[in-house]
């Protein structure tokens, strides 16, 4: 979800790929296997830019809210172990 995220933000694979510390066949790779686990193209590619088609727009809120639901429980759990003094 954040590898779509960030190329959704910028449009561009090798941008996306140094952001996230990936190399750019793998976030590739990533994006790819995204796409046949949905079962819908999410993005239009060209030699430059990529762009987010229709289901691209349709599922971007949707990752937002699963990364932040991780951020969350992580950040929860963090503060629970704090607090049980593990």
């Amino acid at each position: 979800m954040r590898e779509f995220i960030a190329l959704s933000e910028v449009r561009n694979f090798n941008l996306a790929s140094e952001r996230l510390f990936l190399s750019q066949p793998t976030l590739s790779r990533h994006i790819k296997e995204l796409e046949e686990e949905l079962g819908v193209p999410l993005f239009k590619r060209s030699t430059r830019r990529v762009e987010l088609t229709k289901y691209g727009q349709y599922f971007l809120p949707y990752a937002r809210r699963v990364v932040t639901a991780e951020e969350e429980y992580t950040q929860g759990f963090a503060t629970m172990r704090r607090a049980m003094g593990e």
